[in-house]
């Protein structure tokens, strides 16, 4: 028995590393993809094409909202039994 809580709390340690990690790197990966946002713009300007991944991104982040909310819609509360 306690080895299996021990497991649970290793398994508990290593996805709150990974997701304090992925929290503090989220807005060093946000003002990149800004960046390019910016450069591809500048750059479909300069050959006369419109721009691509400005309306993919649009279309992702989108649909990303949407399923957070929808998680969030259909999570209970307390632990499972």
């Amino acid at each position: 028995m306690w080895t299996l809580r021990l497991l649970a709390l290793a398994v508990m340690g290593v996805l709150g590393a990974v997701v304090l990690t992925v929290r503090c790197v989220r807005p060093v990966v946000n003002y990149v993809a800004t960046r390019l946002i910016f450069l591809e713009l500048w750059a479909a300007q300069r050959l006369g094409r419109p721009p691509v991944s400005g309306f993919v991104g649009a279309g992702i982040t989108d649909e990303f909202v949407a399923e957070f909310h929808r998680a969030r819609q259909h999570a209970t509360a307390g632990s499972p039994s």
